[in-house]
């Protein structure tokens, strides 16, 4: 048998890999001006892309969370739906997106004028489901929920 021998691996650029991640709250999938009315559905879309020579050679799933806690008294709120797996497309664009859909009615504003905190998180899940070497997260700006006892409005 031969002495272990090596290969180079090399990437036109540098660097071989990076990413990034933006998300936008909207109400009737237009932008919203972060006062929502809580009987109403709203939902935040989360984009992300990988971009570099290595893109194409990653496979697995991405993990999306939406956190959503309160800024001072009130409580943390738990969406039902938990987490959200994206699987990779190493043979797209590196561009992926996902819209995370919240019902009227979910959010109680029981707590008056309490203003929340949203954060979108991503993480990276290998093809054999074990956590990655990638992650990022997006924090929105602050929102707030009402009740109105008039109808369409």
């Amino acid at each position: 048998m031969s002495d272990k021998h090596y290969f180079e691996v090399t990437t036109p650029v540098d660097p071989p890999l990076k990413g990034g991640i933006t998300a936008q709250i909207l109400e009737g999938g237009k932008p919203t001006n972060y006062i929502i009315r809580a009987d109403k559905d709203w939902s935040v879309n989360v984009e992300w892309y990988l971009e570099g020579a290595l893109t194409d050679c990653i496979c697995g799933t991405w993990c999306l969370h939406l956190f959503m806690e309160s800024v001072g008294p009130g409580p943390e709120v738990a969406f039902p739906y938990g987490e959200i797996r994206v699987p990779l497309d190493p043979c797209g664009d590196g561009h992926y997106q996902y819209e995370i859909e919240v019902k009227g009615g979910f959010i109680k504003p029981e707590h008056c004028t309490t203003p929340y905190k949203l954060v979108a998180a991503l993480t990276y899940r290998t093809p054999c489901d074990k956590p990655g070497p990638m992650a990022g997260f997006c924090e929105l700006p602050l929102v707030q929920f009402y009740e109105s006892d008039k109808q369409g409005t």
